[in-house]
């Protein structure tokens, strides 16, 4: 509690250097089953609400696990709807691609910076950009290139192996 008590009065102590005070109305503290007997306590002395997990704090859900592919839908739905936004608009390959690498791409760097995203959403957030490079936000295309033709000649490829680069053994 004297922790607790230090922090009380360490945001008064700001509120009144700079005049800004917090809202209990918007303040939440999130009691971990440790201090489950100290609850009362703590709303008490600080005089938030008491809130639960998960919470959506600055666009990322907070949880008390690792994340799931369940929790990371949010992820993909926000990617999605932004491709959506993009209906209609004729872009280029070129602006598709400089569209993945600094739009798309920024949604998922956002998350892995706070946590591990698991490997079943990375997949699917790669096949997601995939899909918007090659079809844009159109249901029909296809890749403009057949990936087949780079590989040699002898495994059915249309590419001589002296333009293969040179491997060292």
């Amino acid at each position: 509690m004297r922790s607790v008590n230090l922090f009380s009065r360490g945001l008064d102590l700001f509120a009144t250097l700079l005049g800004l005070h917090t809202n209990p109305q918007k303040s939440q503290l999130i009691i971990s089953k440790a201090a489950s007997g100290l609850r009362e306590s703590l709303l008490v002395a600080l005089g938030f609400q008491e809130g639960y997990l998960p919470v959506r704090y600055l666009g990322l859900l907070l949880i008390s696990a690792r994340l799931s592919i369940k929790d990371c839908q949010s992820l993909l739905q926000k990617i999605d709807s932004r491709i959506q936004g993009w209906e209609g608009v004729q872009l280029s390959f070129a602006g598709r691609v400089q569209l993945i690498k600094s739009v798309l791409a920024s949604f998922e760097v956002y998350s892995a910076m706070a946590f591990i995203l698991p490997k079943g959403i990375i997949k699917e957030l790669i096949k997601h950009f995939r899909t918007f490079l090659w079809k844009g936000t159109s249901s029909s295309g296809y890749p403009k290139v057949a990936w087949r033709c780079c590989r040699p000649i002898e495994e059915g490829g249309l590419v001589s192996k002296t333009f293969l680069p040179l491997t060292v053994h």
